[in-house]
């Protein structure tokens, strides 16, 4: 099989069962990590409240903004095998970036004992950065995969963009160009961004408080709210014609992002 075809649907379904299986156990081993003080350590309810106070407390915040990142990158995955058409080597970089949050649950579990350290922060940062440039590339690699029409014509829309962007009050009149400015493949870029984006200031609050640092992942989560109420109107594609296989992608997207409609 040639490096750059596209796989079988068959080969499709059984790489996303592994995908689902990878980040389920992912996500279970992350509460594996806390540990629990030994009986002969606990002596005193002072004991006790320094334990809860001292590693539990932070521990289980630290968890839930961990479980939400591995989550998060599901999520993503659900969205870019949206895609009708997976090359060999969207598939390949998907296997990195598999390995890559295999390592997430090791990389909590130096927070879990280290938290207040800021190269153990900055360590964990640069492994969501890099898993979240991992998801960028396998998008752009789909979308010029899957769109390779746009691609030819860009020199055509920009053009047409330059020359008639003040004749039509609703936008260019040009097939699918709304698809790729205002639609849902934008949508799912600015989605994408969201832990590249937390992960650049976890890594410059890192050298201020660790607890910052850590706390700074919670953008993703209000990021990505923000981004699915101010988009839902924008992405909607039904004043344009689109192909069977786009209109397939669209709604899939959609559904993904915003739940059945």
């Amino acid at each position: 099989m040639m490096p750059h075809s596209t796989i079988s649907n068959n080969l499709n379904d059984r790489h996303v069962a592994i995908t689902d299986g990878v980040f389920a156990i992912a996500m279970t081993i992350l509460v594996l990590e806390i540990a629990v003080p030994a009986v002969s350590n606990i002596t005193s309810h002072a004991a006790v409240n320094s334990y809860i106070m001292n590693y539990l407390t932070p521990t289980v915040l630290i968890y839930f903004i961990s479980f939400y990142l591995v989550y998060n990158f599901w999520e993503t995955t659900t969205i870019l095998f949206s895609f009708k058409k997976i090359s060999n080597n969207v598939l390949l970089l998907n296997m990195i970036s598999l390995a890559s949050v295999c390592l997430i649950p090791f990389a909590t579990g130096s927070l879990f004992e280290f938290h207040n350290y800021t190269e153990v922060n900055i360590l964990f940062s640069l492994l969501i950065l890099a898993i979240s440039l991992l998801y960028i590339l396998m998008f752009i690699m789909l979308i010029r995969n899957n769109f390779k029409d746009y691609f030819v014509r860009k020199d055509e829309i920009k053009a047409t963009i330059s020359n008639e962007l003040d004749r039509y009050e609703g936008g260019i009149k040009l097939d699918n160009l709304k698809l790729y400015l205002n639609g849902v493949t934008k949508t799912v870029f600015y989605l994408l961004m969201t832990p590249a984006i937390s992960s650049i200031i976890s890594i410059l609050l890192a050298f201020i408080s660790p607890g910052l640092s850590m706390a700074s992942f919670l953008l993703v989560l209000v990021l990505r709210f923000i981004i699915r109420m101010s988009r839902g109107a924008k992405d909607h594609l039904d004043d344009i014609e689109l192909s069977d296989d786009e209109k397939e992608f669209v709604d899939n997207v959609r559904n993904n992002i915003y739940g059945e409609e």
